[in-house]
């Protein structure tokens, strides 16, 4: 059979693994897409790629790995040293530099590197007309394994992908996706100004603002996903469009909050705000505090819509036998002592770190809260903010903390967060986001466990422990009619659905919108790795 003939056949059902489906959007990919004349427009004849070519034999589609090692064969033929092969230098350091071992540990077929959109796009293409599975990474901040890093397949890394540009009124900051919110910030710092992002350094753009994004500036202009004026993305037929509030404007909604589930974004363009000196750091409580501590912290919840430049978050976790609670107090002004505050100075503390810092170096300062290579696990709920309940749940996790003690490196904390009433209100504009918190009459608790340890031999231990824990405090929440299904994709483990927690209505317009701009499902199927419209990453027993 001619290689034409077979790759058309591949062509009208979008690939090797995928079923075909009808079109709604024919201007995104209409029925009869074929992704060899996708790729010829964008500059590539496949009759020249040997790699392709020997592929489309019976043969050789049947040996294991084939698909990939076509895709990443034609890749490497296409850009050459933006590719890397395993075991390479550049292999090395794209697995080496993750933060979870779990994410290390994975094992693709090859790295991508590109360097502009149109590169990103002809990536999609040949992944679908091989069938060969993909990841992207921006960060790779994530706990668990493969949620960007392709096993087997193509991993594209948008470490080249790094500029920052300003508009000529400096109102909107483009930023490439391989950026992380250290670089961010130093590009904007010359001119005063900054964006909605993250709290740690290392922590990528790309899953930050597509999981919804708590900042620093959180209660002034609400999460990072609330603040993006537009998307630039490539939609899975390889077409690169603006999506906004004026253009594309259901895409827009969807990928605020709704991960990687309908293209993957090659620029991310974000509202820019001032950026003076803050002042912050972290005072630790002794546990006879603790009953003060979450009484200062749902003070300060409560105080949000008077003082929106507080952020906060506490931590409870054992260190050298002590039983601590570490409130985290930024505030987005160089004030040393806010009266939003002051009850928490009034409550007698071990130590406090707190200083008058840049964003820069706020952010620089916490990434030591967050250290690389260990293995990792997050796993977070919702609740209606209630002071009996969140006292309930730090006696719980204090009584079974002991359980780890045999579990070699581990450190247990449990966070506790809120989104505030300004927060919510801001989860209104520009159209709304789907995660379907903006009707909420009251402050949301965010809680979460987070762990890190030595072993792989302890990993089901761990998942075991957290589950077993994080079920006691569900079934307390709902006891008390304090649950809410919520989950924070930032902070979400394998095992969680954040996308159902965003409710029925909001699911169900997320799988409508993705079947209009990716009718064959290509980010449902072909990059599994993440967070999709069914279900989570991992499913089953632990």
């Amino acid at each position: 059979m001619h290689l034409s003939t077979l790759i058309g056949g591949l062509s009208a059902i979008g690939g090797l693994t995928l079923a075909h489906a009808a079109v709604t959007n024919p201007v995104i990919e209409p029925d009869n897409f074929n992704v060899t004349a996708a790729l010829e427009d964008l500059g590539v004849d496949v009759s020249k790629i040997d790699a392709l070519d020997s592929y489309t034999q019976i043969e050789a589609r049947s040996i294991e790995n084939a698909a990939c090692a076509a895709a990443c064969a034609s890749l490497s033929f296409l850009f050459g040293s933006k590719v890397s092969a395993q075991n390479s230098d550049g292999y090395t350091a794209f697995t080496g530099s993750f933060w979870s071992v779990q994410q290390e540990e994975v094992q693709p077929r090859c790295v991508f590197r590109p360097t502009k959109n149109t590169e990103v796009s002809t990536a999609v293409l040949l992944s679908r007309l091989t069938g060969c599975e993909f990841a992207v990474r921006s960060g790779g901040h994530a706990a668990f394994t493969g949620a960007s890093s392709a096993p087997g397949g193509i991993s594209i890394w948008f470490k080249d992908m790094n500029a920052v540009t300003l508009n000529a009124d400096k109102t909107v900051a483009s930023i490439g996706p391989g950026n992380n919110w250290l670089s961010t910030y130093s590009a904007l710092e010359p001119y005063g100004l900054a964006v909605v992002g993250g709290r740690a350094s290392s922590i990528g753009v790309g899953g930050f603002v597509l999981g919804g994004g708590i900042s620093y500036h959180s209660n002034l202009h609400g999460w990072s996903c609330d603040n993006v004026q537009s998307f630039e993305v490539v939609t899975a037929s390889g077409l690169i469009i603006t999506a906004s509030a004026t253009s594309f404007p259901d895409l827009y909604w969807a990928m605020r909050g709704g991960g990687s589930n309908f293209g993957i974004v090659t620029k991310y363009n974000l509202y820019t705000i001032p950026s003076p000196e803050l002042y912050g750091g972290a005072r630790i409580f002794l546990q006879s505090e603790f009953p003060k501590v979450v009484n200062a912290w749902i003070n300060v919840i409560n105080n949000a819509t008077v003082d929106p430049n507080a952020q906060q978050y506490v931590a409870f976790l054992s260190n050298q036998g002590m039983n601590l609670a570490t409130a985290e107090l930024t505030y987005v002004k160089n004030d040393p002592n806010p009266e939003i505050y002051k009850q928490y100075r009034n409550i007698s503390a071990i130590s406090d770190n707190s200083s008058a810092k840049t964003l820069v170096e706020y952010v620089k300062y916490l990434e030591t809260e967050n250290p690389y290579h260990h293995r990792e696990v997050y796993w977070p709920i919702s609740a209606a903010v209630d002071e009996d309940f969140a006292n309930w749940v730090v006696d719980l996790f204090f009584s079974v903390r002991p359980q780890m003690d045999k579990v070699a490196g581990s450190q247990p904390v449990l966070i506790y967060q809120a989104v505030t009433e300004p927060m919510l209100k801001n989860m209104k504009n520009y159209g709304g986001n789907p995660l379907g918190l903006a009707d909420a009459t009251s402050p949301v608790h965010i809680l979460h466990v987070a762990c890190w340890w030595d072993n792989a031999s302890d990993d089901q231990t761990v998942y075991a422990f957290v589950n077993s824990f994080i079920e006691k405090v569900v079934a307390e929440a709902k006891a008390r009619g304090l649950f809410n299904e919520y989950v924070y994709m930032n902070y979400a483990g394998m095992f969680q659905d954040p996308i159902s927690g965003y409710g029925a209505a909001n699911k169900a317009q997320l799988k409508k919108i993705a079947k209009k701009y990716d009718p064959r499902a290509v980010y449902q199927t072909l990059q599994p790795g993440y967070f999709k419209l069914e279900g989570p990453p991992v499913t089953g027993a632990f």
